[in-house]
């Protein structure tokens, strides 16, 4: 995996090392890595294309689709598309649709509703060995 340094591409020593705070934390959340330096790399430089996230993001263009695809599915990104020059596609920009502790509250939110469950069905299986140790 490339270093965050390269993924981000920035400067200040700070700002990369917070970025790499951010992605490595999602990361151990459970978000799909690509997802987690998408995420990021829009909070650092703001609206972006798709080729633009391939560079800053340093990862292949299916994968920014398919990070593109998670992060819409959490209404955290919204798409404007701009109309090409000449024939062919629009390009699609993408930002962040609010701040970024908005936009990672959704998955904070997944992450402890799966704590939640764990901790159920550890009570659970505690609650069956118990009864069948009897």
């Amino acid at each position: 995996m490339q270093t965050e340094k390269s993924l981000l591409k920035m400067n200040d020593f700070n700002e990369v090392e917070t970025s790499q705070q951010l992605v490595f934390t999602l990361i151990k959340l459970g978000v799909h890595s690509h997802t987690a330096r998408c995420l990021v790399c829009l909070h650092v430089h703001g609206p972006s294309t798709s080729k633009m996230l391939q560079q800053n993001c340093n990862i292949r263009q299916p994968d920014v689709s398919v990070a593109i695809a998670e992060l819409r599915h959490f209404n955290v990104v919204k798409l404007d598309s701009s109309a090409t020059a000449g024939r062919g596609r629009p390009s699609h920009i993408y930002q962040l649709a609010g701040t970024l502790s908005e936009c990672i509250d959704p998955f904070i939110e997944e992450a402890q509703d799966k704590i939640t469950n764990i901790v159920s069905a550890i009570a659970t299986l505690e609650h069956l060995a118990h009864r069948t140790n009897r």
